[in-house]
């Protein structure tokens, strides 16, 4: 079995950290992705159809995301996703 350490990459460095907290923080990096991305949707759809324009986009979105329904969904989703693909990449180095 392979070493339960792996390299995270934070800018120029890295540092050895285990398998799970890189996973967990590849997954809340992914969320905050996403979260950024809902951003850029809810804020341009204000402005496009003229509900209020750019400051209104913010409050729709900082309302959105306090919905802790939303924020467990993305980090489920990117959680699982994560860990999945580890997984995966796993299975094909040892074939």
């Amino acid at each position: 079995m392979s070493s339960d350490r792996t390299q995270l990459a934070i800018g120029r460095n890295s540092i050895s950290v285990p398998r799970l907290t890189k996973r967990f923080v590849e997954a809340v990096i992914a969320t905050g992705l996403t979260s950024i991305v809902a951003f850029v949707i809810l804020v341009l759809n204000n402005v496009l159809t003229n509900r209020g324009g750019w400051i209104e986009g913010f409050n729709v979105w900082q309302s959105f995301m306090r919905q802790p329904a939303i924020l467990g969904t993305m980090l489920l989703t990117s959680l699982v996703t994560v860990l999945f693909l580890s997984w995966q990449r796993d299975r094909e180095m040892k074939r």
